[in-house]
């Protein structure tokens, strides 16, 4: 504990250092950039779309350039006069995951993003930088935002908002955001239970039951023309609120949504800081990027370990730790390179992730027998392998369908992120 504290400390008094003064530079609003990520497993670019903006700013005032990057597409924004950086944000995609796939490397497609930032003063600069599997980063778009002349669309305010748990103001609170998907107004009762539901597996599961004074959860209430979610194939098309599809990138479980303009226009002037989409289908399926979405379905056995699951990608940026389930994507970890993932490693830079907390006598790699059940060590097999990756535990939440089971580097990560949204140091 004492190892953890002190890195939690360490983390934050870094992010102190960069943190900016909010009210110096923006509005109490937020600002939304539409744009497409286009590309293959050879090229990408991008291409704006436009500018929305409205709402409060519910993120963290107090560091607004991200301590960590966990993400493999980095967004930074610099005021135009001086060049002073004054907010980044992290974040990964679907695009990065498509061009892993076979397909990729003889088409290209493109893939609707968003970023969200406070609405600036003044005339702000902003890049895209991507970075690829071996970590080198190349700056792949630059523009210019005037708050007084760009034109901007206004935030909507079509749909309801509930709030099912409170537990602080947004600006200083983990904001998660459930959005309905593939209910129609038919099912509005079934929606009634199940976003409470929902919101007790988060809440009951560690490290978030304790610390509910620092996580909010809302649902939007909004309504699909028809119930149920598009499953191709099992030959299966609703029209839908988001129009969410199982069979995401090939792989059948994967349920996910292309249609993240249309996401973001939904959860419009809601405070937020997490989306997670409640799909009304009884087959077992979701997905979770970081700093981008997680998705879940209501209906299938083991809901509560999934939305959990599937958040532990969204707001951590924790790798999968399973490797022996299907997956489109291939050579997602190449060897030699160490993940930006904190709870699986290669080995190669291995004193960033979790050494500081094993015991000096267990064995690294180590051995995945009973003797080493329920100890922090160093297991061959994560990150879609079963060899050159490890993990930390031999059964985590992020690698066995197991509610309430993270281990200690999985909880310490999403302590951190708690600490990082409530603008808190670490306790």
């Amino acid at each position: 504990m004492k190892k953890t504290f002190l890195l939690v400390m360490m983390t934050f008094a870094l992010a102190t250092l960069w943190a900016q003064n909010f009210d110096q530079y923006f509005e109490n609003k937020t600002l939304r950039i539409n744009y497409l990520h286009i590309g293959d497993a050879h090229n990408e670019s991008f291409a704006l779309k436009e500018y929305h903006a409205g709402g409060i700013w519910s993120g963290t005032r107090a560091y607004l350039i991200e301590p960590h990057r966990y993400g493999s597409v980095l967004f930074e924004a610099f005021d135009s006069t001086t060049n002073t950086p004054i907010f980044s944000r992290s974040y990964d995609c679907l695009f990065n995951e498509y061009r892993t796939t076979d397909e990729a490397n003889t088409q290209s497609r493109d893939f609707e993003e968003c970023i969200n930032m406070p609405f600036p003063k003044n005339t702000i600069f902003y890049t895209f930088t991507c970075f690829n599997r071996k970590g080198e980063g190349k700056v792949l778009y630059k523009a210019y935002y005037n708050p007084k002349t760009t034109f901007t669309i206004p935030f909507s305010t079509e749909f309801k908002l509930i709030t099912l748990h409170k537990g602080g103001a947004p600006e200083q609170c983990l904001d998660i955001l459930f959005i309905p998907d593939g209910y129609s107004r038919d099912d509005r009762g079934k929606l009634d239970v199940d976003v409470k539901d929902f919101a007790s597996y988060i809440l009951n599961c560690s490290p978030y039951k304790e610390n509910r004074e620092r996580i909010n959860i809302y649902a939007i209430k909004g309504f699909s023309e028809e119930s149920g979610v598009t499953d191709p194939n099992n030959k299966i098309e609703r029209k839908t609120l988001l129009n969410s599809s199982y069979n995401t990138l090939g792989t059948d479980r994967y349920l996910m949504c292309e249609n993240v303009w249309r996401m973001y226009d939904v959860a419009d002037d809601a405070p937020f800081d997490a989306i997670v989409l409640l799909c009304n289908s009884e087959k077992y399926g979701g997905g979770g990027i970081y700093n981008f979405y997680a998705t879940v379905c209501n209906g299938a056995p083991d809901a509560d370990f999934v939305i959990v699951h599937e958040m532990g990608h969204s707001i951590g940026g924790l790798a999968d730790e399973y490797y022996t389930s299907e997956t489109s994507v291939n050579d997602f970890y190449p060897a030699g390179i160490e993940p930006m993932e904190p709870n699986v490693t290669t080995l190669v830079d291995f004193e960033k992730k979790w050494k500081d907390l094993i015991d000096p006598s267990i064995p690294i790699p180590t051995p995945a027998t009973k003797e080493y059940n329920d100890m922090l060590g160093v297991y061959e097999g994560a990150g879609y392998v079963a060899k050159g990756v490890y993990r930390p535990w031999q059964n985590c939440t992020m690698k066995e369908i197991i509610y309430n089971n993270f281990c200690p580097v999985c909880t310490r990560v999403l302590i951190d992120m708690f600490n990082y949204y409530s603008n808190r140091e670490g306790e």
